[in-house]
């Protein structure tokens, strides 16, 4: 294997499991389970760009979350619709409304009801 390829896919394991260890692995898009790193996609919140800071937005940590690969690509095309208020997709996104709140706990209780 090429050095190269192989720095990369221990950097994207490693970012893969932290963000598990975080409880960060969760889609941006559509608030479901990342569970592979093979289909992990970093995602920048709000598109960098065409905004007025292009460079600031693009290396602003707090613009950064994960996403599916597929659902990352729907979106940058403009053809995935985002899950509106409430639910656990836009309180995954920072709303903090009492509905995203409840949506998210109650995703996560139904979640954890299907474990083992």
């Amino acid at each position: 294997m090429d050095p190269g390829t192989a720095a990369n896919r221990l950097k994207k394991t490693l970012m893969f499991e932290l963000a598990k260890k975080l409880d960060m692995h969760w889609c941006f898009q559509c608030a479901a389970e990342i569970e592979h790193s093979d289909d992990m996609s970093v995602e920048h919140k709000t598109p960098w760009l065409h905004s007025e800071d292009p460079k600031g937005l693009f290396f602003d940590i707090e613009n950064i979350a994960f996403s599916h690969k597929s659902c990352n690509y729907k979106a940058s095309r403009g053809n995935h619709p985002r899950v509106p208020c409430p639910s656990a997709a836009s309180y995954r996104r920072g709303c903090r409304c009492e509905g995203c709140k409840k949506a998210s706990s109650d995703y996560k209780k139904e979640l954890r009801s299907r474990s083992y």
